[in-house]
Formats: C-alpha cells, structure tokens, sequence
C-alpha cells in the first residue's frame, strides 16, 4: 500500500471515528431527555458508523483483506476483535434485500416497529425478537434491527478501542502545525499592517480636491465669454432695419 492511499484510508478511519462518537453523544442526549425516536436516530447512525469503520478493518470480501490486515497491522488490532463480526460490517448491504427477507420470515407474527423500552414487556405481548425491526431496550442495552441484536454496550467499548488506536496514528501521520517561535509572531500582524500603510500613502494622491475646485470655475467662465458675444440678436436688430427702410 503506498503512501497515499494509506493517509486516504487512515482519515477516512478518523472521519468514521469522530462521527461515531458523535452518535453516541446524541444517543446518551436522547436518552436522558426521553425522547424515543432521538435514541432510534443516533443508534441508527452509531450502527452505520460503526458498520463502515469495520467493514474497511475486517472486511467481508476477500479481495479487500491484504489491505485491511496492513491497516490492523498499523494500528495493533488483532484479528479476533469485538468489531469483527459480520453481522456488523454488512450492517447496510442489501438492505432493500434484507427487508424482503424480514417480511416473508415473520408473515402471520407479531412484529414491533420503532419501540424504546423494556423487552419484558414485549415478551408478555407473545413478541419474539425475530418480529422486532427496530428496538432498543435500556435495561439489556440491546438494539433489534430486522431481528437481530447488537450489544450496544460492547459496541461503544470496541469503539472506544479502536478509536483511540486511529486518533493516536492519525496525529503521527498529520501532526497539527507548530506555533511559530516567539520572535516570528509579529510578522503577521506587520503583513495585515501593510495594506493599511499603503492606503495611508496613497490618500495623498487623492485629495486633488482644489484641481477639482478649479477646474469648474474655467468651465464657468469659458461659457460666460460667448454669451456675452450676441451674434445672432445683432442679426435680428439689422433685419429690423431694413423693414422700416
């Protein structure tokens, strides 16, 4: 793997990262305001985060493995992992599919849409969790899409894992730049000042106000010198004459 593909994959790992710990911020948010569907959002998007970031570390398709076992090789991730289950890393795929598949395998049973609360309750209700498509229960911390079960505990622990291991090779790869030595700062500040010492020089050349002052009042008498001159009211008085005559 050259250079340039592995920084494109390790800030990839680190945008998947983030945003993974972005859902679960929303997702504890939601849960302590109580508010259902903010909880089914944020894991939503914990499980897509989630989802892509081990699908690039522990791929299902083996075309794809030679570069994932250089990026766990990186990063010190054994092959056994929390994450590395392939019901996760192919979360998303065929979903359309899948949907098909959870319809026809639970036709004539009970099923649960959208649910956030106790599975206790579910159970006493004859709801299996094979007729769940999307729950979340607090107590057990377990999330159902289409029927299967994700341990969201063990997720945001895994996460955290292998979140960390990317953070620390990600500022290795791109080191946050330096602060400029203390003798260096003003230079800045002389850069933004310039501008302003060129505009002071050239307000001079600006103010050619008694130019423009003087300029209307030649105008003003040029034109007063031909009125004066009434050459065609001379005109008029001799052809007056001639009608008297």
């Amino acid at each position: 793997m050259d250079n340039n593909t592995l920084a494109i994959y390790m800030n990839e790992l680190s945008n998947q990262a983030l945003q993974t710990k972005g859902a679960f911020d929303l997702f504890n948010q939601a849960l302590e305001a109580k508010a259902p569907m903010g909880v089914l959002f944020s894991l939503n998007a914990v499980m897509l985060n989630a989802s892509q970031l081990a699908a690039i570390l522990w791929p299902p398709r083996a075309r794809a493995r030679p570069r994932a076992e250089k990026l766990r090789e990186l990063l010190q991730l054994n092959e056994k992992h929390s994450l590395n289950d392939r019901r996760l890393t192919e979360y998303w795929d065929r979903s359309d599919e899948k949907m098909d598949e959870w319809i026809t395998s639970t036709r004539g049973e009970k099923v649960v849409f959208d649910y956030v609360g106790s599975f206790n309750d579910l159970d006493k209700a004859g709801i299996k969790d094979a007729g769940l498509y999307r729950a979340y229960d607090p107590e057990r911390k377990i999330y159902f899409f289409r029927g299967i079960g994700y341990n969201i505990e063990t997720i945001a622990k895994a996460m955290m894992d292998v979140g960390s291991r990317i953070m620390q090779v990600h500022q290795q790869m791109f080191p946050p730049q330096q602060q400029p030595p203390a003798g260096k700062e003003q230079a800045p500040a002389e850069e933004v000042a310039a501008p302003t010492v060129e505009k002071k020089k050239a307000a001079p050349k600006k103010k050619a106000a008694p130019e423009k002052v003087a300029t209307p009042k030649k105008e003003a008498a040029v034109k007063k010198a031909p009125a004066a001159k009434k050459v065609p009211a001379a005109k008029k008085v001799a052809s007056k004459a001639k009608a008297k005559k």
